[in-house]
């Protein structure tokens, strides 16, 4: 009985240490080959070799700890500085280093945003660094990183009937705005049903690729002027939506436009009301 109790207290204790040692061992793997793809070809291939500021002093990104849905994962971009005319953000990207394309998406901001706040949904391959890159207008560099806890979101194939309403429904555009009483600004948030199949995905009846449809550009406008650019890639969730600020002086109209990877084009024009 002595040595069947000294085998159950020795067997116990493997189990309590095992976790330990292969989280520490799958954490370790993760943030070598995330620093690896981003210091050896992400930083070289878009930065080359100007300075980074890292930190949250003018962009502050969030992202869930652990996705529950790795195909749509929320992504919040908050700026802590103010769109004004001498000084803002020109350009924000928006990286995911371990995806198979790890640049999600380029947005090209205006003064007249007020404020560069975005927020959107975007697939996850593995466990990765979720990165939002901040170029200022005077050219300096600031970034902010977050680990994510997700797979599988880029090779998940989408239920059949959701493809197909998707398909059905392809370039159609909803809008909703808020009046932000804090700033006197409108939050709005794009909606554009899109199936946005990235080319890694299987079609669930016949275990083939389904060939690559995404959207690629979306253009926003408002009274005739120039609010945002987004030029997307395969990593954005289907049925894209994009929420954004702006700083209109009166109500008016908000122009959307979007081009997808088949060249189709689609703009709806939307009432904004202050």
């Amino acid at each position: 009985m002595d040595r069947l109790r000294i085998t159950i207290l020795n067997l116990l204790f493997l189990l309590t240490l095992f976790p330990v040692v292969s989280f520490a061992a799958e954490q370790s793997e993760i943030e070598q080959s995330t620093i690896d793809v981003w210091s050896a070809f992400i930083r070289q291939k878009y930065f080359q070799d100007r300075p980074i500021e890292e930190g949250e002093s003018v962009v502050k990104l969030t992202v869930p700890y652990r996705a529950e849905d790795a195909s749509v994962v929320p992504v919040s971009i908050n700026a802590q500085i103010p769109q004004t005319e001498d000084h803002y953000i020109k350009t924000m990207y928006l990286f995911a280093d371990n995806n198979p394309e790890p640049l999600a998406g380029t947005f090209r901001l205006t003064p007249a945003m007020g404020r560069a706040d975005l927020a959107m949904r975007i697939r996850i391959d593995q466990y990765t660094n979720v990165r939002a890159v901040a170029e200022m207008n005077t050219g300096e560099l600031y970034m902010n990183t977050k680990f994510i806890r997700a797979s599988g979101g880029c090779s998940l194939p989408p239920p059949f009937l959701e493809l197909q309403a998707a398909k059905k429904h392809i370039g159609e555009m909803k809008f909703r705005s808020v009046n932000s009483e804090k700033d006197g600004g409108v939050l709005g948030q794009l909606r554009i049903r899109h199936p946005n199949v990235n080319g890694l995905q299987l079609d669930q009846r016949t275990r083939s690729i389904i060939p690559p449809d995404y959207v690629t550009k979306v253009m926003i406008s408002f009274n005739g002027a120039h609010i945002m650019t987004a030029e997307t890639d395969i990593s954005i969730s289907q049925d894209p939506s994009f929420r954004f600020f702006f700083n209109p002086e009166e109500g008016g109209e908000l122009k959307a436009e979007m081009e997808d990877s088949k060249g189709r084009k689609f703009s709806k024009v939307f009432t904004v009301n202050k």
